[in-house]
């Protein structure tokens, strides 16, 4: 799913005039003996009638509430230095969309909760945390983070990241109610090259910053 999301048709089983038992035991599904009975709230906090079994929500079924996609950073941008750790990391949090599902004007939630990078180099990782920059994270430029990657040969590479998301959706007057599964959305691509030391340029001279690369 490159594009954020899939078309795909949700539905819901409304009330009709079938045949079933209501608490007279004869009747059409939505009989009630007292028709001035109050509806029954429901575990989503919405009031249904009490003959009505409403299948839950599905992924398939907000496929029309498309996630703005998370965005893909490196440090350095663009270029890499063998043997020396690259910085990789995630911009992007949490988002709420509005719209109609199943026939209801709702919200959904999509809550970023894995990164799953592949560094073009047949290496992978899986983390539970998007990463940072090295400046907000108090580090050195080339320090190791949770989220970087080191490459042992010079070359182009091409990073991909998907981003994995959790649902939740809520109805008007209602609490947010969880949607099983995961949904992967795609990142941007990064390509960078990645050479030695001495091939790279430097932020600053090396009598200026003596722990620059190459220096």
């Amino acid at each position: 799913m490159r594009d954020g999301g899939v078309t795909l048709d949700g539905s819901e089983t409304n009330p009709g005039s079938g045949t079933g038992s209501g608490p007279s035991g004869s009747g059409s599904g939505n009989d009630r003996d007292d028709p001035n009975e109050p509806p029954i709230r429901d575990g989503w906090g919405l009031d249904r009638d009490p003959f009505l079994i409403t299948a839950p929500v599905t992924l398939a079924d907000i496929a029309h509430f498309r996630p703005n996609p998370g965005v893909d950073h490196m440090e350095p941008n663009g270029w890499m230095i063998v043997g020396l750790d690259t910085n990789f990391y995630s911009t992007g949090g949490v988002q709420v969309h509005d719209g109609e599902l199943l026939g209801r004007t709702a919200s959904v939630r999509f809550t970023p909760v894995a990164w799953h990078w592949s560094y073009g180099d047949g290496q992978s990782a899986s983390r539970g945390t998007p990463g940072a920059p090295w400046a907000s994270q108090g580090i050195a430029e080339f320090d190791p983070t949770q989220t970087s990657h080191i490459y042992r040969a010079a070359g182009t590479y091409y990073i991909d990241l998907t981003i994995d998301l959790r649902a939740e959706y809520r109805y008007a007057g209602s609490t947010w109610v969880p949607i099983a599964g995961i949904l992967p959305v795609p990142a941007n691509r990064l390509v960078a090259t990645a050479g030695s030391a001495k091939t790279v340029l430097v932020e600053r001279e090396c009598t200026v910053n003596l722990s620059g690369p190459g220096c």
